[in-house]
């Protein structure tokens, strides 16, 4: 006996505490619905493929109705002690509608989120028929019973609750957990499928405190099970549970938009590696039409050269002349060789994606010094252990290869150096490296005749967000510092 006054008293100091309280419990319960409908409509209005995206709109149609309906609860009784009891009713019923108006919106979410299995013409088709089936009864009733009281608006309540608010929210559930595997799987996050489907939770716990959970009635399980029985049982208002549900689903929802930023982050990664591979191309081009078909032409003109000079017969010096220029044509086609095997060489180097960066910088180093035999240092210090990307490195070695290919075109320089120090160490593990080219030319890199060389490193060393700085001075050399933060 003692147990049970104490858990009477118990309750009635619960029913006290959350009388008094009703209106901020109220507030804080369509605030969360509130914040889901405002950031779900934000999100809209960002591009995005996923299919989540065109369900968006519903979603947030739904959470600034319910959350205007729920405010109804607070905002309806501070008015009756200044209204007329006819202007009540009215405004209990206009809630109703809004009601109406939020299921509806859900139900509206839960079509679009199961699409294809629903057609694309079911959407706005079943959502409308709804509405316009709920609204024609509620306003039919309304007018037919002017003056209805307040347990007749309870019941149409608890119908609307059973016949379309449960029902939607199930169907959000199935949706929710559809597009966790069909669409977000594929992203390769496992949290987001986690959010999604804890979100999917919620909506079937939402189908419970807000469409099982209904106002009293006077027909079986709303005359039974309902908010009031709840509240004298336990002394706990369904405000509370349904503003816990609501934060669960706006909580998950909104860490589930994480789907978009990786959406954005992978569409921008892609434009930048179209963007280097752009670039790639145009020096080809121009290195291929600079290089490697003027040797091609200048080879032609002296093997014609040569075919002139043999067209004499008996003529030593003019054979002479065939000779050295077939010896010539035998030196350019060679060089050409090389180039062509360069090309080929760093087209291959730039889809490998070794984890090995300075192993990587090493094999750009040998090239060059086979291809060009111009004396190159190599260096390392420090830690061997940095976590770079394969679009980290694959800019990295675009970089040096640009500045190789400056310096042997412009510079005129005889000494080369590429130095690579692992920096901001902790333990054996770096965080930086830093990355130094110099030569001993003419300073030429720094200069306009350079042409989109300096260009394309600088908006490499930005898609990396790297430091890259150029110390250039006449005669005394050029000197090319970049400095790239895991």
């Amino acid at each position: 006996m003692r147990l049970y006054n104490s858990r009477f008293y118990m309750i009635d100091q619960l029913h006290q505490f959350f009388e008094i309280n009703d209106v901020i419990v109220q507030f804080v319960h369509g605030q969360v619905f509130l914040l889901l409908g405002v950031t779900m409509g934000l999100q809209y209005f960002r591009p995005s493929r996923l299919e989540l995206a065109r369900a968006l709109p519903w979603l947030a149609a739904f959470g600034l109705f319910e959350a205007v309906a729920t405010w109804g609860n607070s905002f309806i009784p501070l008015q009756e002690s200044v209204l007329v009891l006819e202007m009540i009713r009215n405004l209990r019923f206009l809630q109703l509608f809004v009601h109406l108006l939020s299921f509806a919106s859900l139900l509206g979410f839960g079509l679009r989120l199961s699409e294809p299995t629903v057609p694309p013409w079911a959407v706005p088709t079943l959502t409308t028929l709804m509405t316009l089936i709920f609204g024609a009864f509620f306003i039919t009733n309304h007018l037919l019973y002017k003056g209805i009281s307040q347990i007749s608006t309870s019941s149409l309540e608890a119908l609307l609750r059973y016949a379309l608010c449960m029902p939607s929210a199930l169907l959000v559930a199935f949706g929710l957990r559809q597009q966790a595997s069909r669409l977000i799987g594929p992203l390769q996050v496992p949290r987001l499928v986690n959010h999604l489907r804890v979100a999917g939770f919620g909506f079937i716990f939402y189908a419970i405190a807000e469409g099982v959970l209904v106002p009293f009635a006077p027909f079986l399980l709303a005359s039974f099970f309902n908010t009031s029985a709840l509240f004298e049982s336990s002394g706990i208002p369904i405000g509370i549970i349904r503003g816990i549900v609501g934060a669960v689903i706006a909580w998950f929802m909104v860490r589930s938009l994480e789907a978009f930023r990786i959406e954005a982050d992978r569409l921008a990664e892609a434009l930048h590696n179209q963007q280097a591979l752009n670039t790639e191309r145009e020096r080809i081009s121009r290195d291929l039409h600079d290089g490697t078909l003027q040797n091609i032409y200048a080879a032609g003109l002296m093997i014609d050269d040569a075919r002139h000079a043999l067209a004499v017969p008996h003529e030593p010096s003019q054979v002479a002349h065939a000779q050295v220029q077939l010896g010539n044509v035998m030196t350019t086609l060679n060089k050409t060789t090389q180039e062509i095997r360069g090309y080929i060489y760093d087209l291959r180097r730039s889809v490998m994606g070794e984890e090995d960066l300075a192993r990587g910088l090493l094999d750009i180093v040998t090239e060059f010094r086979l291809r060009t035999s111009v004396s190159t240092e190599w260096a390392v210090e420090g830690s061997s252990q940095f976590t770079s990307t394969p679009e980290q490195r694959y800019h990295i070695y675009q970089i040096v290869r640009e500045a190789f290919s400056n310096i042997l075109r412009h510079s005129g320089a005889t000494q080369v150096h590429l130095w690579l120090s692992y920096c901001d160490c902790v333990g054996e593990t770096a965080h930086a490296v830093r990355i130094e080219i110099g030569d001993n030319g003419r300073g030429a890199l720094a200069t306009a005749r350079v042409g989109k060389g300096l260009l394309n490193m600088r908006e490499r060393a930005h898609l990396l967000q790297a430091e890259f700085d150029i110390h250039s001075e006449a005669d005394k050399g050029t000197r090319i510092v970049l400095i790239v933060r895991s």
